[in-house]
């Protein structure tokens, strides 16, 4: 059989995974690292699914090898390309079904290095949730604190940067975390993507931590594992904290490409939490594109009384209030080299 388990995949010299379902399907579930390289497009994986419910198994296997066929010259061409840099080619589907096992018979018959991934992206699926408990059990989560427009994601990007341990939640969840945490993310939000992408980044690191920005449980519409949100809990905190001039700037150039509708929209929601006078307030600086000062009104007298609430929930190991972004990582990095997660640099 040309098959293989996904935790044996680490043995193989030159492997590139190949998503054969849906683009849909992928943009919702990718294995990290994978390509999509579609047996079926979206609206032919419903065609083959209506004609499995309505007609029979044969007609839907009639239909989908019809429409792979028309696509075969277009899919022999990236895989093609594909077998020039890796050692194997390693196909998958839904279940390790036909659309995997068509793809890989056929480029098995032309000479290619080629395997199919054992019962597909649900074997996946069920072996990252079955040990995602036990590769957090190792992470050590370093947790930067600080109200809204501090710059803790800004902070983490320069810590990746310098070659620190970073993994950046908000970016993995597709959402910045508040009513206007869905502005400029370009992907849909997605559970699995996001346990898959925590999955991966925890079970390659080599390092005893990771740096992470506070969150709540839920990001968006989205949750964190519960291992690790109690982990993040439970780690080492720091409050960050700079001028209101330098979170007006961050928060302008997060938001720098969101239209006038989108946050409109997303002070209508803030408006259920306000008077209506101080919503009228809001809109009206909106409309007259006065975007700093609403930022920095928006922070003032909601944001930030709403986050000192919960400031004094945990004890801090640092306070670090900063100037500059690189100060701030620097700080970081002095912290971590306190405590022994790395040793210092010369």
């Amino acid at each position: 059989m040309r098959t293989i388990k996904y935790e044996d995949l680490h043995k193989l010299k030159s492997y590139i995974l190949i998503d054969a379902r849906s683009p849909k399907e992928f943009m919702d579930s990718p294995i990290p690292g994978a390509v999509n390289i579609p047996a079926l497009l979206d609206d032919e994986r419903v065609e083959v699914g209506t004609a499995y419910v309505r007609e029979s198994t044969e007609r839907a296997k009639e239909i989908g090898i019809e429409k792979i066929s028309k696509r075969l010259p277009e899919i022999f061409k990236e895989i093609n390309d594909l077998s020039k840099k890796y050692d194997k080619l390693v196909f998958y589907c839904a279940r390790g079904g036909m659309r995997s096992s068509s793809l890989e018979a056929i480029f098995y018959a032309l000479k290619y290095k080629t395997l199919k991934l054992e019962g597909g992206y649900k074997a996946y699926r069920n072996y990252i949730m079955d040990r995602l408990p036990e590769e957090n059990k190792e992470v050590k989560y370093v947790v930067l604190h600080g109200r809204t427009g501090v710059g803790k994601t800004k902070i983490l990007e320069k810590l990746s940067e310098k070659g620190y341990s970073v993994m950046d939640l908000e970016k993995m969840a597709d959402h910045k975390g508040s009513f206007f945490g869905g502005l400029c993310e370009k992907k849909k939000q997605s559970q699995k993507r996001l346990e898959s992408e925590i999955y991966e980044k925890i079970s390659d690191e080599k390092t005893k931590y990771v740096i992470v920005e506070s969150e709540s449980k839920r990001i968006g519409d989205i949750y964190l594992p519960e291992e690790v949100y109690s982990s993040i809990l439970n780690g080492y905190h720091l409050l960050v904290d700079t001028s209101m001039e330098n979170r007006v700037k961050i928060i302008m150039e997060d938001y720098a490409s969101a239209s006038k509708e989108e946050l409109k929209s997303c002070l209508d929601k803030v408006g259920r939490y306000i008077s209506k006078e101080r919503y009228e307030e809001y809109s009206n600086l909106l409309e007259e594109g006065k975007l700093d000062k609403l930022s920095e009104i928006l922070m003032e007298k909601y944001y930030d009384p709403l986050y000192d609430q919960s400031i004094n929930k945990y004890d801090y190991e640092d306070e670090i209030i900063y100037k500059t972004i690189d100060e701030a990582a620097d700080r970081v990095a002095e912290y971590l080299v306190k405590k022994g997660f790395v040793e210092e640099k010369l």
